[in-house]
């Protein structure tokens, strides 16, 4: 009988002839079934170990990859720093662009800016300078536009002009002394005005020399008082004493005062209203001389306004 017909059936991984292997029962199952992975110490699994180095490989690639990748942009950046130093910004950069025909024309001198001659006007005359200098004090002196016709108003008191007067020899207008010394030093004119609140009466004078000096003098030198001037529409005072009397001197211009009560009656004592009515008298022809300074400098300057205007006249032909 063939084993095919009827001998034991052959099993994979045992010897043919149908006995089981040395060492007994013992030694079936050593062999993994076909198919299965081989138990540790077995065969090693070739496709496992293609797959883990394919994988170590293109692992490997990539960091080759970054690494290059990182290198040129870290090249470039150091590249772009140096361009933008050595162009020193964006207004070079903008030459270098320009091409080197531009750069290689020499440099053009700018136009030469408009030259204008320079001019200067004189320095505006003060106030102070038209009543201390002849020569600049032009203005007439009359006691008519001396004393405007205004009211004489001094710290809210009012007191109407009653009289003015002019006087070239500067004696007829005051005490015989006081004439004296105002002739002495040169007195050119005196000018008065005489006004009234209705209880006091002030008659304010003011004479007119050639320098400042002149006028200090005559002030200090002088003695005596002021005649009142009484006429028109002015009351008599002080014709029986008791007047008040002041003194002054501002440029080449001195100044009194004689004050008493309307009614002719002697003033005396301290802060009666004929007092306070020569001090107010004193203060108003202060502020006149001074109103006359200003008024002079202003049209000074104005005159030379005029002629900054007109371009300094000029002739035609």
């Amino acid at each position: 009988m063939s084993s095919w017909q009827g001998g034991p059936q052959w099993t994979p991984g045992q010897p043919q002839g149908g006995r089981p292997p040395q060492g007994g029962p013992q030694q079936q199952g050593s062999q993994p079934p076909w198919g299965q992975p081989p138990a540790p110490g077995g065969a090693p699994d070739w496709n496992k170990l293609a797959a883990d180095a394919d994988r170590r490989r293109q692992r490997k690639r990539l960091l080759v990859i970054a690494a290059a990748a990182t290198a040129t942009l870290a090249i470039g950046a150091v590249v772009a720093l140096g361009i933008v130093q050595q162009s020193g910004g964006g207004d070079d950069g903008d030459r270098n662009t320009a091409g080197s025909a531009q750069d290689a024309e020499e440099p053009q001198d700018p136009a030469p800016e408009p030259s204008f001659e320079e001019t200067s006007l004189p320095p505006v005359p003060k106030p102070r300078e038209f009543i201390t200098d002849a020569d600049k004090d032009l203005a007439p002196f009359t006691a008519e536009t001396f004393f405007s016709g205004d009211p004489m108003e001094v710290d809210g008191r009012t007191y109407v002009r009653r009289a003015v007067a002019d006087s070239e020899s500067c004696v007829d207008a005051a005490d015989v002394a006081l004439g004296e010394v105002l002739t002495q030093h040169g007195c050119t004119g005196l000018v008065r005005a005489t006004y009234s609140d209705g209880a006091v009466a002030v008659t304010v004078g003011v004479a007119q020399f050639p320098s400042a000096e002149d006028a200090e003098a005559a002030k200090e030198a002088a003695s005596s008082h002021l005649s009142q001037l009484t006429s028109g529409e002015a009351p008599v005072f002080c014709e029986r004493g008791g007047c008040r009397t002041t003194k002054n001197q501002v440029g080449r211009y001195a100044y009194f005062t004689i004050a008493g009560n309307a009614d002719n009656t002697p003033d005396s004592g301290d802060g009666t209203p004929a007092q306070q009515a020569a001090r107010d008298g004193n203060a108003h022809a202060h502020a006149r001389i001074v109103l006359r300074g200003e008024d002079q400098a202003s049209e000074s300057a104005a005159a030379i306004i005029r002629e900054r205007n007109s371009g300094g006249g000029g002739e035609e032909g």
